[in-house]
């Protein structure tokens, strides 16, 4: 084998141009297949929890009936599930918050989880540096300041270093002493987000008196406080079915422990965790797996292209390198000798295709995932996907050498080692593709390019569909204007502002905008349009009291989800959302807390409550009571057009507005509407808040249109067109390559035939006709296979596209349009070259 491969290193040396182009093409495909590879790896294949998965699962409880509303647990409810040994090893909690990481000159608002002691060792994980938190300190009321910090902060922030731990780190304005660093990869049981920092429940109240001022959200321990997501180890014995039939059981020990004046019956499910959600309802991660097997899919049809491609090159030479071969049967080489030979000359373009295509691989995951860091550093997580190539990635890249091998090389080398040795060894040049217009039209090589269009047509089509996609959901009609628009973002929690301080700051730097000159409307609001961030409370009409829900548990309950967003005055006219009818609010209302509940829906909500009246003037009531205990009707003064809130929403959510001062909020978006304009607008703005507020915690401060763009869904959408974009531009080129590769070598072969055709009388365009003609039937019919492979693949990816067909006329007629031109040109320019035969030469070259 070690002489085969030097032989094989030699043979390739003579020939650069050819192992160039061979190891280019071979190692953009393996490219492609590593890095897609590698990504879906880490998000979907790589084992977050590393000991026995299969026995941890999230715990969710839900009203009992059709509409199953789901809520958090309670402490009380926790503590009850965690004295269930016979059900559950374990049971940890944890609660997401946003906290302030950092001096205020260099501050970072993140994700922080706050967790119970028992969180880490339910994953079976250890601390890379210090040690994890004590019972003590996740005690209810505890409020000792520890933190254990993520890897990644550690080595961003902390340099890495050994001592490390033991060093403050100010946490919302509060110093906090590190007590450990969780293992590198380490992101709970999520494979795609993470926290910058863990910190003791027993910190819970230091964090949620930020943000209410009702006693019973800021005690952990009240037995109204639903604030905690589960997790749990099934203990010994317990398998994830028969704990279902445990469930109806702990679901009544459940209903014990709630007050009197909240209990309802109440279900307790329990799914395997979520690899890339912290929702508090199941969201499982089956829309995942389609995905990215569609990718791997497509990116497989580009080496799949690829190798059709190289062993189309690989018969050329073969032909070409036929006396030579029939020289080593002559002098006694065995057919498989041969045959190996010529296998070792591919797996070693393979080998140098593969090492190249890692390194491509690498850099694409590094710009990929660096553009995702910084997408998710908007929305305040750290990314827990690992570029770094692992035993599984390597593996797979070898993997992919090896089929590329087989895929390009065995078929050629079988066909080259079955050389008639005396025509050969004649040098008789004699066409193998045999006699017949039939045999020539369906030679090999010719088959081997109709695949190649075949595939490259389904390719392009996929990419079509993805970019159409991509253009509706960027150019959707969003029912506000964003230009002109700015929107600062503000976080007086970071600073554990108290409540009533941070009411006063937004009031003040409200009035104070509004007094500067060229600002034409300034409000404020909790939930940004296309920001990534819900808050979906059901409603319904208050005329119906809910004694009179239906009989049967499990009809749909009545009302309808809609998204709350707390306002100030001029929201609407900030915004560019048209007002229908009624009034906006009031100065009093956003003001003052004690004054008459009110809210504006939009037409949406009004038609799904109120299908046949007129809303306005009517009440509308929340099915969750307020925590305070003030009553949950508010008065409908104004409906408002619809307006989208996400960016791949199929309709528009519902929509509920509140006033201010209704309900204080410490994070809030400023909206303010300007009639300045130029690269200097921000600055202004941030200048103008400055003034207002030195202290103020500015986070953001962007366009509106700017922030559109921002979104995730949107980013996700265009970057499944950019990667089927990729897929179909690179078989669109190697489909190019081939044909012309083909076609050109067919010329060749055939310069004998043709200088006879032209010296017995036939016209240079007889000859262009006949070539073009055959060129133009294989790739009319390598189409229409192509049609039926992409209606197929559009059926396919039905589910993943937005707004568009999945048999898409448009992108039916571009890619098949694009594809024949292409093939067209590349028969073009052999077709014309036959035409400059000389006949002459061409008789005297055999």
């Amino acid at each position: 084998m070690l002489a085969d491969l030097k032989f094989a290193f030699r043979t390739l040396a003579k020939t650069p141009g050819f192992a160039a182009i061979a190891v280019l093409t071979l190692a953009l495909a393996i490219g492609v297949n590593s890095a897609l590879f590698t990504l879906v790896h880490g998000v979907l294949l790589r084992q977050v929890i590393p000991v026995a998965p299969e026995q941890v699962v999230n715990l969710f409880t839900a009203r009992a009936g059709a509409s199953k509303e789901y809520r958090q647990f309670s402490y009380a409810e926790f503590q009850a599930l965690r004295e269930a040994k016979d059900s559950f090893a374990s049971v940890a909690a944890m609660n997401p918050i946003l906290a302030g990481i950092g001096t205020e000159e260099a501050m970072r608002r993140s994700f922080a989880f706050e967790v119970s002691d028992n969180y880490f060792s339910m994953l079976d994980t250890t601390p890379a540096l210090g040690r994890f938190f004590s019972a003590e300190e996740s005690r209810p009321g505890a409020n000792l300041p520890v933190v254990v910090v993520s890897y990644p902060y550690w080595q961003a922030h902390g340099g890495g270093r050994a001592d490390f731990v033991g060093s403050r780190l100010r946490i919302n304005g509060q110093i906090h002493t590190v007590i450990g660093v969780t293992r590198r990869g380490f992101s709970g049981v999520n494979a795609l987000l993470a926290p910058d920092v863990w910190l003791p429940l027993g910190m819970f109240a230091n964090y949620a008196q930020v943000l209410n001022d009702n006693k019973n959200q800021v005690d952990l321990a009240s037995p109204k406080n639903f604030t905690l997501n589960l997790t749990a180890r099934l203990a010994p014995g317990v398998t994830v079915e028969n704990l279902k039939g445990r469930l109806p059981a702990l679901a009544k020990q459940l209903d014990a422990v709630q007050p009197p004046d909240l209990a309802s019956a109440r279900e307790l499910q329990a799914e395997a965790p979520s690899r890339y959600s912290i929702s508090t309802t199941p969201s499982g991660d089956s829309n995942g797996f389609p995905l990215a097997a569609t990718l791997l899919g497509m990116s497989g049809c580009v080496l799949l292209i690829a190798c059709l491609n190289l062993a189309n090159m690989l018969l050329a030479r073969g032909a070409a390198r036929s006396r030579e071969i029939a020289v080593r049967l002559a002098l006694g080489a065995t057919r498989g000798r041969v045959v190996r030979q010529l296998v070792v000359e591919g797996f070693l373009l393979a080998l140098a295709g593969g090492v190249l295509g890692l390194l491509i691989a690498l850099w694409s995951n590094d710009l990929l995932l660096n553009s995702l860091q910084t997408l998710f550093n908007t929305m305040n997580f750290s990314l827990a996907v690992d570029a770094t190539p692992s035993p599984a990635v390597l593996l797979a890249t070898f993997g992919f050498c090896l089929l590329a091998t087989v895929l390009f090389s065995v078929g050629p080398a079988l066909r080259a080692s079955n050389t008639d040795l005396v025509p050969a060894l004649k040098a008789q040049g004699a066409d193998t593709d045999g006699n017949g217009r039939l045999n020539r039209f369906f030679a090999g090589r010719n088959l081997l390019v109709m695949a190649q269009i075949s595939l490259s047509f389904m390719l392009l089509f996929s990419a079509g569909l993805f970019v159409r996609g991509a253009l509706a959901a960027g150019g959707a009609k969003l029912g506000f204007q964003p230009e002109g628009q700015y929107v600062a973002e503000i976080d007086y929690s970071l600073g554990n502002t108290p409540p009533a301080e941070s009411k006063r700051a937004f009031l003040n730097a409200l009035d104070r905008l509004r007094a500067e000159p060229g600002l034409t409307a300034v409000a404020l609001g909790n939930q940004l349009p296309y920001g990534n961030t819900t808050n979906m409370p059901r409603y319904v009409d208050a005329r119906q009291a809910a004694s009179e829900r239906k009989a049967d548990p499990n009809a749909p309950e009545p009302g309808a989800d809609a998204l709350l967003t707390v306002v100030s005055d001029q929201y609407l006219t900030a915004m560019g959302v048209p007002l229908l009818r009624g009034r906006d609010f009031t100065s009093a209302e956003v003001r003052d807390e004690k004054s008459p509940k009110v809210a504006i829906i939009d037409e949406a909500l009004a038609k799904k409550l109120f299908p046949n009246e007129d809303a306005l003037g009517l009440r509308i009531r929340s099915t969750e009571a307020p925590a305070d205990g003030s009553s949950p009707e508010m008065e409908i003064v104004g409906i408002c057009a619809p307006h989208r809130h996400d960016a791949l929403q199929r309709q528009d959510r519902p929509r509920v507005f509140v006033p201010f001062g209704q309900s204080p909020q410490p994070t809030a978006f400023l909206h303010i509407r300007t009639a300045l304009a130029g690269d200097g607008v921000v600055a202004t703005l941030r200048a103008m808040l400055q003034r207002i507020d030195p202290m103020m915690p500015l986070l953001d401060l962007a366009p509106m249109p700017e922030l559109v763009t921002r979104n995730i869904q949107l980013w996700i959408v265009r970057l499944g067109a950019a990667l089927f974009a990729v897929f179909g531009g690179v078989a669109l080129l190697l489909a190019i390559v081939g044909v012309y590769g083909v076609k050109s070598y067919t010329v060749a072969r055939r310069t004998k035939e043709l200088g006879i055709r032209m010296a017995i009388g036939a016209h240079p365009r007889d000859v262009f006709r006949l070539i073009m003609k055959q060129g133009v039937l294989q790739t009319a019919l390598a189409l229409f296979v192509g049609l039926g492979l992409s209606l197929a693949v559009g059926q396919l990816l039905g589910s993943f596209l937005y707004q568009v067909s999945p048999f898409d006329p448009l992108a039916l007629m571009a890619a098949g349009g694009v594809l024949a031109l292409s093939a067209l040109i590349a028969c073009f320019l052999p077709a014309r070259r036959a035409t400059k035969v000389n006949p002459m030469v061409a008789l005297r070259s055999e």
